[in-house]
């Protein structure tokens, strides 16, 4: 074994170190560190090959390093077919670096771990280090202050129109997660995708939590799957291997009292997660610890990502095959209703869950009421609300059409990966149409909107739909998402996010029967 680490650390020389490892962890990448280190690697590299999927909002090329063996430099090539394909995602906020550098170690460690290497035997990683590279050059030691380390400071967590990457999976207005979704997820179609993050909440006692995608609305067989099989054994390998103890990620409900609950974040797909388990994919996020030093947070997020590849390899056919599965339903029709509304509930068991407790106290100087963190880690036995169940349901036609005056939804669908036809031949159609009594909209604005909901009830109706009309089938892989797009009520999808602000403005102005102006088709009828 010290014979093997000797000559990990003599190989290591001949390969570039990541700005963390120069610094001795004091400083994060830049993003000239990161395209330097990348082409190092890659120049004279057996397994490594380099394309920019996209660019940034200010122009940088953003970089996707393909990790293959025999090298490989596209989804089309045959020698993908059989392999399980895993994406990478760093720095979607670049204030939270940890995923960067994991990154380009493991970009590294692939060249120096034999045993690490013999997974692209069965895999192909894909690597994003840098997403928000524009956010990543404004570091500064003022950005997020509060957590431990790097001394020299970290980047923003939004690009650079001030928009937040990890919001924008729904809309795509950020060309930094829009040449993500075309250029890398619709393209190599991967079957896990890891986010890394850095953790802004509960003083706890993990070094790194995690959570899957939430939305019920996801293949339900794939996400008990991670909860059940994937999450148990990597946090078993965790702390056995490692000594790092990891959980589900969330916060305390009460920090003064963490025995009322530990409560996860959101459903909507509009954060990656969320998204990518709409697609029948396997999901993860992983969020680093902020008061762990930066070292570890960073050697952390690595071994998670590396466990993770070693699990996935291993259960490459059933992650496989549970995928295809998933897939056959969305396209077979048998999925007749999903969720509209969704609320949040608790594990069928009680946790327990390490943390450290805040404590009031008034400072004699000032009297101001102030909080400090006991010092003491502590167990408690109490509940997680980590999941989310449907408490409201709604139809899934057989399609979804609406006029070619909206060719901004069609558009948008088609960056989504989702298939969208023009109707040719004239056809009637039962409908299931929504009456929109009101609309609300949000009185402050949210990544530049403000988010739109609409009331009201469904009537079915019979319709002639020609040729100017778009016909969207939901017998797709994607079909969670086009609900989620397309449903008048939807909580993140195109009403939400003012796709039909104009329509709306125009027709409810008029005080006449507002039909809303996407149609589900029930049943059809071709006319000769």
């Amino acid at each position: 074994m010290l014979l093997l680490i000797i000559s990990l650390m003599l190989q290591i020389g001949e390969f570039p170190k990541s700005r963390a490892e120069l610094s001795n962890y004091t400083q994060t990448s830049t993003y000239s560190d990161v395209i330097n280190f990348i082409d190092q690697v890659v120049k004279s590299s057996p397994i490594a090959s380099v394309t920019m999927f996209g660019k940034s909002y200010e122009g940088r090329d953003l970089p996707l390093v393909i990790l293959s063996d025999p090298k490989i430099s596209s989804p089309e090539d045959k020698r993908v077919s059989d392999k399980i394909i895993i994406l990478i995602i760093g720095n979607i906020h670049a204030g939270e670096v940890e995923g960067k550098e994991a990154i380009l170690h493991i970009i590294r460690k692939f060249h120096l771990d034999e045993n690490l290497k013999k997974l692209l035997d069965d895999a192909v990683v894909l690597t994003v280090p840098i997403l928000n590279a524009d956010g990543n050059e404004k570091i500064s030691k003022s950005n997020r202050a509060h957590q431990n380390g790097p001394e020299g400071g970290v980047g923003v967590r939004e690009n650079s129109q001030g928009l937040d990457l990890n919001r924008d999976f729904t809309k795509l207005e950020t060309p930094e997660v829009r040449s993500l979704i075309i250029n890398v997820i619709n393209r190599w179609l991967p079957h896990i995708v890891i986010d890394c993050h850095t953790t802004n909440g509960s003083y706890h006692g993990y070094v790194l939590t995690y959570a899957t995608g939430l939305n019920p609305n996801s293949n339900s067989k794939v996400t008990n799957f991670v909860r059940e099989e994937l999450f148990p054994e990597i946090t078993k390998r965790m702390w056995e291997n490692y000594g790092y103890r990891i959980y589900y990620y969330g916060n305390f409900i009460d920090p003064l009292d963490p025995s009322k609950g530990w409560i996860t974040f959101d459903h909507r797909p509009r954060f990656g997660t969320n998204y990518i388990g709409l697609m029948n994919r396997i999901a993860i996020l992983s969020e680093a610890y902020a008061y762990a030093d930066f070292r570890t947070r960073i050697d952390a997020t690595e071994k998670f990502i590396e466990e993770i590849l070693r699990f996935a390899v291993k259960n490459r056919k059933k992650i496989m095959n549970l995928i295809k599965e998933a897939d056959e339903i969305s396209v077979s029709g048998e999925v007749d209703s999903l969720g509209i509304r969704f609320q949040v509930k608790e594990f069928d068991r009680l946790e327990k869950i390490y943390g450290y407790r805040l404590i009031e106290y008034v400072d004699t100087l000032t009297g101001e009421k102030k909080r400090r963190v006991n010092e003491k880690l502590e167990v408690f036995e109490t509940k997680n609300f980590g999941e989310f169940k449907i408490v409201e349901k709604r139809l899934v036609p057989l399609a979804y059409v609406f006029s070619t005056e909206f060719k901004n939804v069609a558009d948008k669908l088609l960056e989504h990966g989702i298939s969208v036809e023009r109707v040719k031949d004239k056809f009637r159609a039962i409908a299931e149409v929504f009456i929109i009594d009101s609309v609300k909209y949000s009185e402050r604005k949210f990544q530049g909107h403000n988010e739109a909901r609409l009331f009201g009830h469904y009537e079915d109706v019979e319709i002639e739909i020609d040729s100017g009309y778009y016909y969207v089938s939901v017998r797709q892989p994607k079909l969670n998402l086009i609900f989620y797009l397309l449903e008048p009520e939807s909580d993140d999808g195109f009403v939400n996010w003012n796709f039909f602000d104009e329509f709306l403005g125009r027709e409810i102005e008029d005080k006449r029967k507002v039909i809303f102006p996407v149609y589900k088709i029930k049943q059809m009828e071709v006319l000769k």
